[in-house]
Formats: structure tokens, C-alpha cells, sequence
């Protein structure tokens, strides 16, 4: 799902241009396992899916018509989205709706940071549900309010927002580098933890499947776009959904 839907002209901090080697050096990967302080599935859940990209390769996931990012697999960082010039995007979205009414998902996943700590470009880590925006949508980590990653929810004919500021992670800490994002949908609720800290608790009712969706792009002028940094490359390492 495209999120130039998004595009809206609101206004945005000032957007840094940065390509210096620095920023586009490829990060240590933290042991390719999920942080060990991250929630563990209630008692009962059962894995449903799982995708290592560091040994699977791209498996079922499909990159979306239009693409402009490089996509990319690597044996030690897992599957990458690499932004090298403005105003690129690219979307990859898993093949089945692995994502229900009561699900536990957690992922590993590289958000590049920014000078000053913030989320760079504009990265997502999302569910999609079909038909959207009716059967909902789940930003387990989008990077929002001036380049910050947060936790949201959209749904309902007309794609009805649920977002706080409080729902985001401070500048520097918890969004950016290797994050282990975790999220419980039950009960018409959906919780996100960044880590072991919780981000948010939010309302999302119950409705079909949803599938998996990793993007980044880089466009001036949108309405989530932090600071503007390439080259730059976002991973996706692996994902596990119990239920």
C-alpha cells in the first residue's frame, strides 16, 4: 500500500541532506536474535510464521510495481531497502495475511538515525489489512511527528487515525539503530513495545487478516518524513507471529 496517499503538504522541520560515509556504513548486527528483554508471547501462542531473510532469503515477500529503492539480501544483516537518491520508495510486502484478531508479533529490524537522533527518511514497519482502510491497518513502527518512530493505528471506511506524540520514541533512543519491535493484537487492542519498553496500547477492532509490510522512502514536503539522509539502508532481519 502506497503511503504517498499520505502526501498532504504539511509543514516539516527543516530536512537534512546527509551522505557522508558515516551515515551509510553498515550497522553491527546485535547477535541476529531478538533483544532477550523484549515481551514473550502469552502462554498458549504458538508459532504460526517465521522468516529469517539471513538464511531464507526473500521467501514469500514480494517487492510492490514501482519500486525505486535498491532492495537487497545479506547473510549477516537480512533484507535491506537501500535509499540513494531523493524522493525514492520502495514497499515489500509479505505473501499471506499471517497477522489476525489475536496475534503476537516481533521483528528485528535497522532504522537509520539521523544527526541530532532522529528517525531518517521515512521508514515503516506495518500490517495491511484487505480491503484497506476497512479492515484496518497496524504501524508497529512508522516514523511520524518530525522525524520520530511511533506506534499507530488506522481503520474504518475512513481510514480513522489513532496517534499521540505520547505513542513515539524519544529522539535518539528506543526507534533508531537495531530495534526489536514486538506487538499483541487481542481484544480489539493492539500494544507495541520497542525493546522491552511499551510505546503504546491502541484500538484497532477485530477484523481479518492483515499482512506483513517493510518499507523506507525518502520524499520532501510529506507529512512524515524525518530528516532526509542517503545513502541509507533500512533491514529487516527476521519475523516471528504467534498465535
Amino acid at each position: 500500500m502506497n503511503r504517498s496517499r499520505r502526501l498532504a503538504g504539511v509543514a516539516l522541520v527543516a530536512i537534512a541532506t546527509a551522505m557522508s560515509a558515516a551515515m551509510s556504513a553498515r550497522p553491527a548486527l546485535p547477535a541476529g536474535v531478538y533483544a532477550p528483554s523484549s515481551p514473550n508471547p502469552p502462554a498458549g501462542y504458538k508459532i504460526t510464521y517465521a522468516h529469517n531473510f539471513t538464511s531464507q532469503g526473500m521467501g514469500d515477500w514480494r517487492v510492490q510495481p514501482n519500486a525505486s529503492g535498491v532492495v537487497s539480501v545479506s547473510t549477516r544483516f537480512g533484507l535491506g531497502i537501500d535509499l540513494t537518491a531523493e524522493s525514492q520508495w520502495t514497499e515489500i510486502i509479505g505473501s499471506d495475511a499471517v497477522v489476525g484478531p489475536i496475534s503476537f508479533v516481533k521483528a528485528l529490524i535497522y532504522i537509520p538515525a539521523a544527526s541530532g537522533g532522529y528517525t531518517a527518511n521515512w521508514p515503516a514497519w506495518w500490517t495491511a489489512g484487505s480491503p484497506w482502510p476497512n479492515n484496518g491497518e497496524i504501524d508497529m513502527l512508522e516514523a511520524q511527528i518530525h522525524g520520530r518512530s511511533c506506534a499507530q493505528t488506522h481503520y474504518g471506511i475512513t481510514g480513522r487515525e489513532i496517534s499521540s506524540s505520547r505513542y513515539c520514541a524519544p529522539l535518539g533512543k528506543l526507534g533508531v539503530g537495531w530495534v526489536t519491535v514486538t506487538m499483541l493484537r487481542t481484544g480489539g487492542k493492539v500494544t507495541v513495545w520497542y525493546g522491552n519498553t511499551k510505546m503504546a496500547t491502541v484500538a484497532l477492532p477485530p477484523a481479518a487478516k492483515q499482512k506483513l509490510v517493510f518499507q523506507d522512502q525518502d520524499r520532501p514536503g510529506t507529512c512524515c518524513n524525518g530528516p532526509i539522509v542517503y545513502p541509507s539502508t533500512v533491514w529487516l532481519s527476521r519475523v516471528t507471529v504467534w498465535a
